[in-house]
């Protein structure tokens, strides 16, 4: 009987990109449907709707409801992503830190100029070659520039010769993978300043979700388990609003206790304690060393984690 111990698939960068565009994606189709639903019923209005409002009379109104629907899930999707590169550089060692500034899309030399999102992935893609797909990458920046194109009305950034080829050159994964996608059908549409399709987007979104599914694997398949336990719960222990006062409660009791709301806590933030059902190469620590290192009190914890304790206890 292998001794028990956790395994991490997937960091809560992942997580909460999944919900961001899973939520998006099912919001999504729940207008959609309610539009079509809709043109052939007679409109309920909520209580509260309390301004004037007909159902649409013309064509160019449906399009225009189904067209805000397809941007509020394209706004949700890349914000997703934006966030889930910066959360990685949140989480100590688990990627080159010389891409912090990127990650975060600071403004960076020599023009002072914040880094597009093609450019923060071919980035990321720089120092990890191979791992995102050259075509997942390329499709994820599309929707990024497709997206900016509704937020901002002036914004004009088109795809490079090198994108573009990426693309052309990924159409034959694209029909397979994507449902029957076109793409070089879908980037004639980008080009002409038309909305995507449903079909389009789909494509780009789980484009985007492969390559984020994939770089964060690769991710966690460098890191050793011990280590990114202890990165990774001081990451959390940092993500609350007073953090010191949330390493007090955790570690009050110290022993077990503190280790059993330890191991609670990484079981919701992409860890597995299933001995069977568990990714193979994922970076794993036994219960036991895990409790070594973290079943301990308030002032060792504070000391191994970096987080000062309250009023300088």
């Amino acid at each position: 009987m292998p001794e028990p111990s956790l395994c991490f698939e997937a960091t809560p960068a992942l997580l909460e990109f999944r919900r961001l565009a899973g939520d998006a994606n099912r919001h999504l189709n729940t207008l959609l449907v309610g539009l079509e639903t809709l043109r052939g019923t007679s409109p309920v209005r909520p209580n509260n709707l309390i301004v004037p409002w007909s159902k649409p009379s013309i064509a160019q109104e449906w399009s225009d409801a189904r067209l805000f629907a397809l941007r509020g899930a394209m706004i949700a999707v890349v914000d997703g992503l934006d966030q889930y590169l910066r959360m990685l550089s949140q989480v100590e060692g688990l990627i080159e830190s010389g891409l912090d500034g990127v990650l975060n899309a600071r403004r960076l030399p020599p023009d002072n100029k914040k880094p597009s999102m093609s450019q923060r992935l071919a980035a990321v893609d720089q120092i990890y070659p191979s791992v995102m797909g050259k075509e997942n990458i390329a499709a994820a920046g599309l929707l990024a520039m497709w997206r900016n194109r509704f937020v901002h009305r002036n914004d004009k950034t088109g795809l490079s010769l090198a994108e573009k080829r990426r693309l052309v050159s990924g159409a034959a994964y694209f029909k397979s993978e994507m449902a029957g996608v076109d793409i070089r059908a879908l980037i004639q549409r980008f080009e002409n300043q038309e909305p995507p399709t449903l079909s389009d987007l789909g494509c780009l979104i789980a484009s985007t979700h492969r390559a984020a599914t994939a770089l964060d694997g690769h991710l966690l398949f460098l890191q050793a388990g011990k280590s990114y336990a202890l990165a990774l719960v001081k990451f959390l222990i940092k993500q609350e609003a007073d953090p010191s006062a949330c390493l007090e409660e955790v570690f009050q009791h110290g022993g077990k206790r503190s280790a059993g709301k330890i191991h609670a806590w990484l079981l919701d933030n992409g860890a597995n304690h299933n001995p069977v059902n568990r990714k193979a190469h994922a970076p794993s620590v036994t219960r036991r060393d895990l409790a070594a290192v973290l079943g301990v009190g308030r002032n060792k914890a504070s000391e191994v984690l970096g987080i000062p304790r309250p009023n300088g206890q």
